[in-house]
């Protein structure tokens, strides 16, 4: 299996009811951050998503890690488009790029699997 089609599947481990979310979920585990889910843009079966852990500092909210990944429903498939913590932003604006934020993606995705989280809001749609 390719990783972006792996990358999918994870995904869909994470937030099941990816499709049915309007703008905005925040899922939860128990003893980790809150996964925070946005929808960029919908263009048919092509969505922008983001995924972020948020922590606040000095009264502001710092996302870490945050990705925006592009889904695409039609083929089944995920891939990281960017990448930014604390201390960095990154594009996948070649092979070797999207290659290693996908492998963290992957990773990331995987993490969130075993921790359990689960939706505790979302804003779904009408």
């Amino acid at each position: 299996m390719d990783t972006c089609k792996e990358i999918y599947t994870r995904l869909l481990q994470v937030v099941p009811n990816l499709r049915q979310i309007g703008t905005y979920a925040k899922l939860s585990a128990t003893g980790f951050m809150d996964l925070h889910v946005d929808i960029l843009n919908k263009k048919g079966n092509v969505w922008r998503i983001a995924l972020a852990h948020n922590y606040k500092s000095g009264g502001d909210v710092i996302p870490d890690p945050d990705m925006e990944v592009t889904v695409n429903y039609a083929n089944e498939s995920a891939q990281a488009e960017t990448y930014q913590d604390t201390y960095v932003y990154r594009e996948a604006i070649d092979d070797r790029s999207r290659k290693e934020m996908n492998e963290f993606l992957f990773m990331w995705l995987g993490n969130l699997v075993d921790q359990g989280h689960k939706s505790v809001e979302s804003q779904l749609k009408q």
